[in-house]
């Protein structure tokens, strides 16, 4: 994280716009499949009788994210190891 002079956390705007597009399209996948797993009832009763705990689906989904991105973030760290070791400075 990056801090300002004063010691306060700034997110950049371009990270925090990805961010809303992530949760954007988490929402959608998971909206998708949960109207999917749902019998077909009319948008009322689907309000008031949920068939799915779409809480629980929305919770796996983010954890699974965070957990792929963090999987990615070590691979490119060993990537860049690797990069580190086989190039030459004075090249």
């Amino acid at each position: 994280m990056v801090k300002d002079d004063f010691g306060i956390h700034v997110i950049y705007d371009a990270s925090f716009e990805d961010m809303r597009l992530m949760e954007q399209e988490i929402l959608k996948i998971c909206s998708f499949y949960i109207n999917k797993a749902e019998p077909l009832l009319d948008n009322d009763l689907k309000n008031i009788y949920p068939c799915v705990d779409r809480l629980r689906i929305l919770e796996d989904a983010i954890r699974y994210e965070n957990e792929y991105l963090e999987h990615k973030l070590a691979l490119i760290s060993v990537y860049l190891e690797c990069y580190d070791h086989i190039t030459d400075i004075l090249e």
